[in-house]
């Protein structure tokens, strides 16, 4: 796939229709219904193998974009300050290398790679469910909604690009609440 920040506007727009269209904001709707019900240990297994799933393939299309996302925004801009906000948190909790990350998403783990104190499968079910919440309220599922309202109007290359950047922030918000 070419460089994001190497495509045209078109080749763009096309990108970020597909991303806004992944089957991870599909498993997340899935994975919300069954939270609001009683379901059981193992429809909600079933459900995080796929939303876990679907989390990697959307990290494949956003792996080749190693730019800074806050390279080129108005700094003064209140969305620019809360994504500097977001991006000091990560760079300062993350425990993987993007080398760390690109081989996890092929299932692929290194000597390296920090450990979990607890495994998902041992939580207890308040535990587990409370994960589990807290991965499908993350700020993804709200920053592509407007991502969405914005490819579905006249948006400009610009505003979908300062957009892009708000989604790329959040993702790597959800991958750190993975990674921990």
């Amino acid at each position: 796939m070419k460089n994001i920040a190497e495509m045209s506007p078109v080749e763009f727009r096309k990108l970020l229709d597909t991303l806004v269209n992944e089957e991870l904001f599909k498993s997340r709707e899935r994975l919300v219904e069954l939270l609001a019900t009683d379901s059981s240990r193992e429809e909600l297994d079933t459900e995080f193998m796929e939303f876990h799933g679907d989390y990697e393939d959307l990290g494949f299309w956003l792996e080749t974009y190693t730019q800074d996302p806050l390279k080129g925004l108005d700094p003064h801009a209140s969305l620019t300050k809360k994504l500097k906000r977001h991006r000091d948190y990560i760079l300062a909790n993350r425990k993987t290398t993007r080398k760390e990350r690109i081989y996890r998403r092929m299932g692929v783990y290194l000597e390296s790679d920090p450990k979990p104190e607890k495994k998902v499968i041992e939580l207890p079910p308040d535990e587990y469910r409370q994960l589990l919440y807290n991965l499908v309220t993350q700020e993804l599922f709200a920053v592509r909604e407007g991502l969405v309202a914005l490819l579905a109007g006249d948006a400009s290359f610009e505003e979908l690009n300062v957009a892009f950047r708000e989604f790329f922030v959040a993702y790597e918000l959800l991958e750190l609440a993975l990674e921990t």
